[in-house]
Parts: structure tokens; sequence; C-alpha cells
């Protein structure tokens, strides 16, 4: 159950898909998601990656090693994704909860 100042996880995957889709539309072939259906969670904060099936070439800066949080208060970031390393990537999903949780965001 979320607090009333909690936002859902659609929301929070509308507002990943958003921003994911800002950076990444010109790659995007068919009516495939922009996002990967699986996401981490934390307490105060939830990861979000890219469709690995979005061919994205590497001279596009914003896209090809990104993931996108979003806080439990709706509050966005475009961080590194750290997917292909687990204790890494379980490492700054933690510290990105810690981060939001700081700022009350």
């Amino acid at each position: 159950m979320t607090s009333p100042s909690e936002i859902t996880l659609e929301k929070a995957r509308d507002i990943a898909r958003e921003q994911a889709l800002f950076n990444l539309s010109a790659f995007i072939e068919g009516d495939e998601d922009v996002l990967e259906a699986d996401y981490l969670e934390a307490q105060h904060c939830w990861m979000f990656f890219r469709n690995r099936k979005i061919s994205v070439p590497n001279s596009a800066l914003l896209g090809i090693e990104w993931a996108y949080v979003v806080s439990k208060r709706g509050k966005f970031s475009m961080v590194e994704d750290y997917s292909s390393d687990n204790e890494k990537l379980v490492e700054y999903l933690k510290t990105m909860s810690d981060y939001f949780a700081r700022k009350g965001e």
C-alpha cells in the first residue's frame, strides 16, 4: 500500500517510459515497449531499463548505457546502467534510494 504522497509502480513506469521515449524514439521500430518488463525496487525508488531489443548506435550518447530511476514520490533521474555487474547494480540502486530519502523526494 502506498502512502498518499507516494506514486504507484504504474505511474513510475509511465514517468520512466516518457523519459526513455524522449531519448530513444528515433531508434524504436514497430510497437515494442521502450522499457524492459523487469525492473528493480528499493525502499524509495524503482529502476527501469531500456528494452535491449532496441538497437541504439554507439554515437547516441543518451540511450545505450542508461537506466531510469523514479522515486516513490515521482522524481526522475537518468543514471548509468550497471546491469552487467549485479553487485554494482544493487549497490547503485540502494545509493539512489538513499539519495531520494535524504532529499525527501
